[in-house]
């Protein structure tokens, strides 16, 4: 039980770091209104990026400073403070699915390692939702409660953030017009993030996934039939 405390306050820890970004986040984004986003410079931007995404519900909040120096810095460069930012921010979510899992975890339940095509195969799926403007939330949950080498899935948030920025701050937003308003509302982040919570804790607990895989074999049996 004493582990299980451990895991518990570590996954509310990783939770509660939220809350703070976003109030150092909107704290910059205000003052910008008395200094120039461009005084903050390229680190300004991963700052924001960075606070940006630990927040999990307010991942486009930068966004607007964000476009408003594509006139003075270069996409690739501005794409990739941006990028660096993005990618290591999000690497809280997959830290609260790994804590949702060891908290759901029996002590003796075996703990072993995904297999080779779930890894390679969600790491691809991982890199496509990273690249693009759609809500990765669901994945980046999944990723740490199947314990994805946290190695490989930081590198692919990197490169995947780097290339979505790059390629937003190039064509000046134009990529995040229409999907943001889909998918960086903060109450349409908010349902995703409850959704994604409830998938993690489904496979995450071994009497959920029991009972889906009875479900299943049933199913199965009743079309072979």
């Amino acid at each position: 039980m004493e582990m299980k405390v451990k895991d518990l306050l570590s996954l509310i820890g990783v939770a509660a770091a939220a809350i703070p970004s976003a109030l150092i986040l909107l704290g910059i984004l205000l003052s910008s209104s008395n200094f120039p986003l461009g005084n903050y410079g390229l680190m300004g931007i991963f700052v924001m990026a960075l606070l940006s995404h630990l927040t999990m519900i307010a991942r486009g909040l930068f966004l607007p400073a964000f476009l408003s120096l594509t006139q003075i810095y270069s996409p690739l460069t501005l794409g990739l403070a941006a990028g660096l930012g993005g990618g290591l921010g999000e690497m809280i979510t997959y830290y609260w699915g790994l804590g949702i899992k060891k908290t759901l975890t029996s002590k003796n339940e075996p703990d072993d390692p995904p297999p080779k095509w779930a890894e390679r195969y969600g790491l691809i799926v991982a890199l496509l939702f990273a690249s693009s403007p759609l809500p990765d939330t669901p994945i980046m949950l999944l990723a740490g409660a199947l314990r994805f080498p946290p190695r490989k899935v930081l590198m692919i948030q990197l490169a995947g953030k780097t290339l979505l920025y790059s390629v937003g701050a190039s064509i000046g937003g134009f990529i995040f017009m229409e999907l943001k308003s889909a998918t960086e509302e903060v109450t349409a982040s908010i349902i995703i993030l409850a959704a994604s919570i409830i998938l993690t804790v489904i496979v995450s607990w071994s009497r959920s996934r029991e009972k889906i895989m009875q479900v299943m074999r049933r199913v199965s049996l009743n079309i072979k039939g």
